[in-house]
């Protein structure tokens, strides 16, 4: 898993409130057994004009966008930073819509509270696959907001990690700012060195395998001799 210390990255805004996995991937796309190629299906059912989203076994073909839709903005093409209204990625469990999130470029995700920012599975499939989920203080999201609202394909943050802050950069339209946020230690530790669940384990291989020289070997109990 790629670790995340610092990023620096163009702000993109979708301030929807409750945005379930459904809308994120929808449910026909799960049939799909790699887990690759999850980027363009992302919001298939709104990115895309009525009838063009893509076929289940070949994503990258596709109809016209759908010119509506905040995402297809062309100035927001390389956007890596998410902003998100309320409850995002309620629904069903399904890790493809953390995985479409990622695969279409985007690094960190940050809604507001109070309320739920993410829906909580969501938060936890994000956070072990390498995704930064953020969650801030509403006035805080606002002015986040509202640099991605002011000034769409020029917004930029650099999101700190070690120092949990993220930082706005100055330009027409928007103010620098600095605002802080905070992720649980576990998920910051975790990302900061890029470990998911199983690397995790892992870092203790000297001391499982000491365990498991230790432990008394297991056999099966003697059968019971049967009654005569």
């Amino acid at each position: 898993m790629e670790p995340f210390v610092t990023h620096r990255g163009r702000l993109a805004l979708l301030d929807w409130t409750d945005v379930n996995t459904d809308l994120i991937i929808p449910a026909r796309y799960l049939k799909r057994i790699e887990r690759t190629g999850f980027g363009p299906l992302l919001f298939a059912d709104k990115r895309y004009a009525a009838g063009g989203a893509p076929e289940i076994d070949d994503p990258d073909r596709h109809g016209p966008d759908n010119p509506e839709f905040p995402l297809n903005d062309p100035s927001l093409k390389d956007a890596t930073i998410l902003v998100v209204g309320r409850n995002f990625g309620c629904g069903s469990s399904r890790e493809h819509a953390v995985w479409a999130v990622q695969q279409a470029g985007y690094r960190a995700v940050v809604a507001p509270v109070p309320g739920e920012g993410f829906a909580d599975i969501f938060e936890s499939n994000a956070f072990n696959n390498g995704l930064l989920v953020i969650e801030l203080p509403e006035a805080d999201w606002n002015v986040l907001a509202k640099a991605a609202r002011s000034a769409p394909g020029r917004a930029e943050a650099t999101i700190n990690l070690h120092n949990q802050t993220i930082t706005i950069d100055p330009v027409d339209g928007v103010s620098a700012a600095s605002l802080s946020f905070q992720v649980p230690e576990s998920q910051r530790h975790r990302l900061l060195n890029g470990l998911d669940a199983i690397a995790e384990t892992m870092a203790h291989e000297a001391e499982i395998a000491r365990h498991e020289q230790a432990a008394p070997a297991w056999s099966l109990p003697a059968a019971e001799p049967s009654a005569s």
